[in-house]
């Protein structure tokens, strides 16, 4: 949503002071109070509207999960993110485990009470406020989404319909208790049925229509329906006086899912698709995001622009050297890449191999073929070395093979560990490794910052003529201990880049780029998850539609703009055991089922790092065993000397084998407590509610 501007400032502030004010009975208003009229217009009612949209906890580009103030919105730098305890990807300053910043609650009730205040004066102005009725789902709209916050992260809420008013005689008529876990979200649900009913089907870029209600309501009533199906065997229900709190009765979820299928199929009706704009499918897909305000997969996005509110994304996570600030923070890491079609992997553990069948490494031609064939989604979600952005070609390697190694003749063994556990630095693997190829001089590194013009590699090639080489390239990754801030993993994340900025824009503050809150593709993909849900559980056909062949539809569709192997047909959806880790393809992804396990992976890869996957592992109720002792692994690159090139930029290129492995550093051990399904209520709100009931883990 667009920051509103000065004067819009100042009448929401005063919008604000009215609702919070507006209990008082006195005859004649003090002029710094707007009466009804002043608000109940369509200038006015649009200034408050756009107040409250601004302030919705969206995990967006200024969201960081270690802020100073409690919530974790609106901040200045979003540095750190909960997207590292997911497997999505991590950088040197945010290895280890970390949560979604905690204790949002208060900051959620006050948009909830302005809602309410709309809710509740609007009827009065249907004759005078054309759409009056429109403003009242829309105001619905918005409760239901806090709500939706707060209800995913503590369990059931105190349901308020209406502004409180304090009685100051009794100050205990502002307590409420706390309703059940599922008549919470039975409440945001039919907030959204009655914003759905209310609204038009199309709406301003960043407001809310009939078919963003139904859009949230897929995703909502599907994390009903998966907390129900799943929450109890992980997080035992927690019940006071007769209320369950934290938990949903399992023979609930069908109901949620079946409503989360609905909703989702209403989408299909509105003016929203998959983005399939341009027939180069890495460009068309990298475009959902360099045209998120212009596409029909957008439904809804929040605006920055220059002029009332900015981010730091570019800044924050480009390459060092595509930026003028910090860089280096968006490392994705390879146990994500590895979901991806097009590359060796080994079918048994569905790990990165690159290795033939004596275990000696595959020889690569250039520093991009391995990525040539490889998902054209992957390919525009990760910047690829050897291309150029903002005018820099991307020059990534781990090391350099000496000039005295022929590729063409000569072999190297598996010189590391990928077993999941093992986090060494090259050079200090033990010495009965296979080759200890490092330690003898075999591959060299350097020990100082890639971009350190005083450490290249100089050497003599068959020609005669003398190159000169950064030993680790200049964007790393960067050896164990080595100073510079480049990646970890040895991959550079592209999801969200502004990649149209040069590198003298790219500073704090400068980028603009919008935020896409809900996409078509996730619809998509929580529709088809609701229907193998219901197809596994006894629902194998829902409102006459086979639900495997709906599930089925929709995953292709997403596969197919994706540039990915489509599946052959439903019953790969099966209710067969999912793969266990190191035990499959796309095994890091836990589920019951294969048919889940496959929708899961869907999730994982086109939806990573948009603020989603962190939630799933909550909902799925896999968090505490998919990561539990997790390291972060990386694919690391090492050039042959003989035989390769320095092109006019200085960026050289050649043959390379690619080593996969738990990272050398940062690869600290992340476990997910299942104590953490649900965060504590905040002390104080306990203190101040004497009906507030407390978590069962508080």
């Amino acid at each position: 949503m667009k920051k509103y501007n000065q004067l819009n400032i100042a009448l929401v502030w005063i919008f604000s002071l009215f609702v919070l004010t507006a209990c008082v009975d006195l005859n004649i208003p003090p002029k710094s109070i707007l009466t009804g009229e002043d608000i109940y217009n369509e200038a006015g009612i649009k200034a408050y509207m756009a107040g409250m949209y601004n302030h919705l906890p969206m995990e967006d580009f200024k969201y960081d999960a270690n802020a100073n103030s409690r919530s974790g919105f609106f901040q200045e730098l979003n540095v750190y993110t909960y997207y590292v305890s997911t497997g999505e990807f991590f950088n040197r300053n945010n290895v280890a485990k970390r949560l979604h910043k905690t204790e949002y609650w208060s900051d959620g009730f006050k948009i909830i009470r302005q809602a309410n205040t709309l809710i509740k004066d609007l009827p009065a102005y249907s004759e005078t406020l054309a759409d009056a009725n429109k403003w009242i789902g829309e105001a619905k709209f918005i409760r239901a989404y806090v709500y939706f916050q707060l209800v995913k992260r503590y369990g059931g809420m105190p349901i308020i319909e209406a502004p409180q008013v304090l009685d100051n005689d009794d100050e205990s008529s502002l307590w409420i208790a706390r309703s059940s876990h599922a008549a919470t979200f039975d409440f945001i649900l039919a907030d959204l049925d009655d914003a759905y009913a209310r609204m038009d089907g199309t709406s301003d870029a960043g407001r809310a229509n009939k078919y963003v209600a139904a859009a949230l309501k897929s995703r909502v009533a599907l994390t009903a329906g998966t907390i129900a199906r799943y929450g109890a065997v992980k997080f035992p229900v927690w019940e006071v006086d007769g209320v369950m709190l934290q938990g949903i009765p399992e023979d609930l979820a069908n109901g949620y899912l079946k409503q989360a299928w609905d909703a989702a199929k209403l989408v299909e009706n509105g003016p929203y698709e998959l983005h399939r704009g341009n027939s180069d499918k890495t460009a068309n897909y990298a475009e959902i995001w360099e045209k998120a305000d212009s596409h029909k997969e957008s439904i809804w996005i929040r605006k920055f622009d220059y002029l009332n509110w900015v981010h730091s994304y570019d800044a924050v996570m480009s390459p060092p050297r595509m930026t003028i600030t910090y860089g280096d923070r968006f490392n994705p890491t390879l146990d994500w890449v590895e979901l991806f079609d097009g590359l060796p992997l080994d079918p048994i553990t569905g790990r990165f191999s690159g290795l033939d069948a004596e275990g000696n490494y595959l020889i690569y031609d250039n520093c991009h073929q391995l990525w040539d064939g490889a998902e054209p989604r992957l390919r525009a979600n990760i910047l690829l070395p050897g291309s150029t952005y903002k005018g820099i070609k991307l020059d990534l390697r781990s090391g350099l093979i000496i000039p005295s190694v022929d590729p063409a003749t000569d072999k190297i063994k598996k010189f590391s560990r990928d077993d999941g556990a093992i986090s060494e630095a090259y050079n200090n693997w033990p010495t009965d490794q296979t080759q200890n190829l490092f330690r003898n001089g075999t591959i060299i590194r350097s020990s100082n910052d890639p971009r350190n013009q005083s450490d290249p590699y100089s050497y003599t090639d068959e020609t005669g003529q003398t190159l000169r080489i950064f030993k680790m390239g200049q964007d790393g990754p960067k050896a164990s201990g080595a100073s510079g801030n480049n990646t970890l993993t040895g991959f550079y994340g592209r999801k969200y880049m502004n990649l149209s900025m040069s590198v003298a824009q790219t500073g704090l503050h400068e980028s603009t780029q919008s935020w896409i809150e809900i996409r078509y593709a996730e619809v998509l993909l929580n529709r088809a998850e609701a229907a193998i849900e219901l197809a596994q559980h006894g629902e194998s056909t829902y409102g006459g539609t086979n639900m495997l062949e709906d599930a089925f539809t929709c995953i292709n569709n997403v596969r197919d703009r994706a540039g990915a192997n489509l599946l052959t047909n439903s019953s790969e959806l099966s209710a067969n055991p999912a793969y266990k880790r190191w035990m499959g393809i796309g095994s890091f992804v836990e589920a019951p089922t294969r048919g889940l396990q496959l929708v899961r992976i869907e999730r994982y890869k086109e939806l990573a790092f948009e603020a989603k996957m962190y939630w799933d592992l909550r909902r799925w109720f896999t968090f505490d065993t998919q990561i539990n002792q997790y390291r972060k692994r990386g694919l690391f690159a090492f050039m042959f000397c003989k035989g390769a090139t320095v092109d006019a930029s200085g960026t050289p290129d050649g043959k390379y084998i690619y080593d996969a492995r738990a990272t050398e550093d940062g690869s600290d051990r992340v476990t997910f407590n299942v104590n953490e399904y649900y965060e504590t209520i905040p002390g104080n709100e306990l203190k101040n509610n004497p009906l507030l009931q407390k978590n069962r883990n508080q």
